[in-house]
């Protein structure tokens, strides 16, 4: 007889639910803390004996109980709770000695497959059956007792009726929930530990993170996170912002905004006349000196006007000054704008100069 998690049994009257299940085998004692286990053949079990071992939790209340059931006996099993016993009760002897393995387990369990236990069971013979205790010494460490009783298998029943198979039901889907939950949280914690690698190389923000996870920041964003940027409200086009900052900053404020990841840059920076286009995704960033103030236009390319196709095409010119800068954002070098120009006072940023 073999029962499964989730199952709903009737033991001796009352009905209660397998949470557990665990597959023992029996083994030879070799190792020289399992010779205590040896014992003359009429108390040991033949090697390669198995059974099983079901923790059953009560359908009504909080009573927790053990049925064992080996392989060969179609007669009897083993009806016990966890005791607090250390020793045998007066008038117990030794029945049964030996050494078990864990070979299965299902259900939430604190076994593990190859967990290795010394065992003992004593009996005290009574009228239908016997009374047992348990000890098993646990070779990682741990003691556990048990007591109850030999009882009939015909005393314990499997329920298949309306409101078994409901209680059944309830908890498959607790069992999946939680098993769910513990996958979630190992894929968490593999996330937290890449983060840790990430970490522990570069320098993680919070935008490097959704880059890791191809969410980008971007341009646009930053602009609006900015104080240095603004639109008008009588402005005719969204992406349309003006800039305080001097357009060879503004163009180096965006490099830096995006990690450096533009290509195609042309630029004409004759002061007063600054012209700068890059290109960095799928957007297209135009920014110019319009009447001493600093524009910038982020689109796509299909938005761009005719207009601003003429201020393209007249800035074929290219200093290579701002793509040498984005190489060196991309490699993650801090001290690019100091390779790359002079500052003259650190309140100073809308006069700077490029030189090449």
């Amino acid at each position: 007889m073999e029962f499964n998690c989730c199952d709903v049994l009737e033991v001796q009257g009352s009905r209660y639910i397998i949470t557990e299940k665990i597959k023992y085998n029996e083994i030879i004692p070799k190792a020289d803390q399992e010779q205590a286990y040896k014992a003359k053949p009429s108390m040991q079990k033949s090697p390669g004996d198995y059974w099983h071992e079901y923790g059953l939790e009560a359908v009504e209340g909080t009573d927790k109980i053990w049925v064992t059931i080996e392989y060969n006996d179609n007669a009897w099993c083993t009806v016990s709770r966890t005791s607090y016993r250390k020793r045998a009760p007066k008038g117990f002897t030794l029945h049964q000695i030996g050494l078990e393995k864990v070979v299965d387990v299902d259900g939430d369990s604190g076994a593990s497959v190859g967990d290795r236990a010394g065992y003992k069971e004593y009996q005290l013979p009574c009228e239908g059956g016997a009374s047992v205790f348990f000890e098993e010494n646990w070779f990682k460490g741990e003691k556990m007792f048990a007591e109850g009783s030999r009882v009939p298998l015909v005393n314990i029943r499997l329920c298949n009726d309306a409101a078994a198979q409901a209680i059944k039901k309830k908890m498959r889907n607790k069992s999946m929930k939680k098993r769910f939950g513990a996958i979630a949280g190992g894929v968490g914690y593999g996330v937290l530990f890449l983060l840790f690698l990430f970490w522990s190389d570069n320098d993680l923000s919070w935008h490097s993170i959704r880059a890791m996870f191809g969410v980008p920041y971007t341009a646009k964003e930053h602009m609006h996170d900015t104080s240095a940027y603004y639109t008008k409200t009588d402005s005719d086009s969204d992406y349309v912002y003006t800039s305080t900052l001097d357009p060879v900053s503004t163009a180096l404020d965006l490099i830096d905004s995006v990690n450096g990841d533009i290509n195609n840059e042309r630029d004409n920076l004759e002061e007063g006349h600054e012209v700068i286009v890059f290109y960095s995704g799928d957007l297209v960033y135009l920014i110019t000196n319009t009447d001493g103030q600093t524009k910038v236009k982020v689109c796509e390319q299909s938005k761009l006007t005719q207009e601003d196709w003429k201020i393209i095409d007249r800035t074929v010119i290219s200093s290579h000054i701002l793509d040498n800068y984005a190489t060196i954002v991309r490699l993650r070098d801090k001290t690019g704008r100091e390779r790359l120009y002079p500052t003259e006072g650190s309140g100073n940023t809308s006069n700077t100069k490029l030189y090449y």
